[in-house]
């Protein structure tokens, strides 16, 4: 009778022990599907592989003549960057109305007033914009806006 009623525990008992495991099983399996899925779209919002097509390096930027929206009108070469909390681009630090780089001011020209495109004349094949080749930036302000702009001075930052 005792061996009876183990038995009959047994049977009971071993089904349900194994069905129930399976579904916890498979409840943990779902879980980690779902944070490893959770991971990979984090993860991808978090790096990259390669530049999009509408960005751009800021050595490409930097080093590059700024100009008028005549050819004549070179106004200096962007020496940095000016960038916002939020990662955009507030204005560039120009260097003007020196000679070969020396006797010139920095002036912080506004990002919004600068038409920045891609030389098309460009044959660097490496795009490393080393000599800021990559691209051409254009301002229609005045040769006498520029030389009347006030200087820029990191000094004066905080």
């Amino acid at each position: 009778m005792k061996k009876s009623i183990s038995m009959t525990l047994g049977t009971m008992l071993v089904p349900a022990v194994m069905f129930g495991a399976g579904s916890v099983v498979a409840g943990e399996q779902d879980a980690n599907a779902a944070n490893q899925t959770a991971n990979v779209g984090q993860n991808g919002d978090n790096f990259m592989s390669s530049r999009p097509d509408n960005a751009f390096y800021a050595d490409q930027l930097i080093g590059t003549n700024v100009q008028g929206q005549n050819d004549d009108d070179d106004f200096g070469t962007v020496n940095d960057l000016i960038i916002d909390e939020d990662g955009q681009i507030q204005a560039v630090i120009v260097g003007v109305g020196g000679f070969l780089g020396m006797g010139d001011r920095d002036v912080a020209i506004s990002w919004d007033s600068l038409d920045v495109r891609r030389d098309a004349d460009n044959d660097d094949a490496m795009g490393t914009g080393w000599f800021g080749d990559d691209y051409v930036i254009r301002t229609d302000i005045s040769s006498e806006e520029l030389e009347n702009a006030p200087e820029y001075e990191r000094d004066n930052d905080n």
